[in-house]
């Protein structure tokens, strides 16, 4: 590459770099307009922001680790994982207004720190638990899938026609996978 490639390069970086500030208060500014226009207060819908920044704060020093330098905090990965599954679960609770889902969305969370601990690992080539933490994973959020129908179909009753769209899809599925496999031996 050119010295002239390089050096436009490096000053569109640094532009974009000295722009982000000026484009996050246009973003706050939309925002505040948009809840004063639409008359909603906005602290009803972005309180598990403050926990979903938490979380993120926590997951920071994984995510500045290096293969070479592991950072001490970065244990803080796997509760980091579940405290941003916990706020983003607690926002899609908030607009649905169906707080009784957090009976069965609880693995979801035991899933999201399965996923800090793989993330925290993320430089080792060969891990065992890794590999056990994906299983994990899909397990809950298997469990999480079978605990919602039966807590959404049985005791909340608030699936009404979708259910049945939802039996014959997951029908479908099952039927479609099992003669890909079939076809494929």
């Amino acid at each position: 590459m050119s010295e002239e490639t390089v050096l436009k390069a490096e000053v569109r970086n640094k532009n974009l770099k000295a722009s982000w500030p000026a484009i996050l208060l246009i973003v706050i500014g939309f925002v505040l307009l948009s809840s004063k226009v639409f008359g909603f207060f906005l602290m009803d819908f972005m309180w598990p922001g403050f926990i979903v920044g938490s979380g993120l704060l926590m997951l920071y020093p994984a995510y500045i680790s290096t293969p070479e330098k592991r950072r001490s905090l970065a244990f803080l990965a796997v509760p980091g994982a579940m405290t941003v599954a916990t706020g983003i679960l607690l926002f899609m609770m908030n607009i649905t207004n169906h707080f009784e889902s957090m009976a069965y969305a609880w693995t979801l969370i035991l899933a999201a720190g399965a996923g800090g601990y793989i993330y925290l690992n993320r430089f080792e080539d060969s891990n065992n638990r890794i590999e056990k933490a994906h299983r994990f994973i899909r397990t809950m959020v298997l469990v999480f899938m079978g605990m919602a129908m039966f807590f959404e179909l049985l005791i909340f009753q608030s699936f009404g026609y979708w259910w049945p769209l939802i039996i014959i899809g997951l029908g479908a599925y099952m039927l479609m996978k099992e003669r890909r496999s079939k076809s494929d031996e």
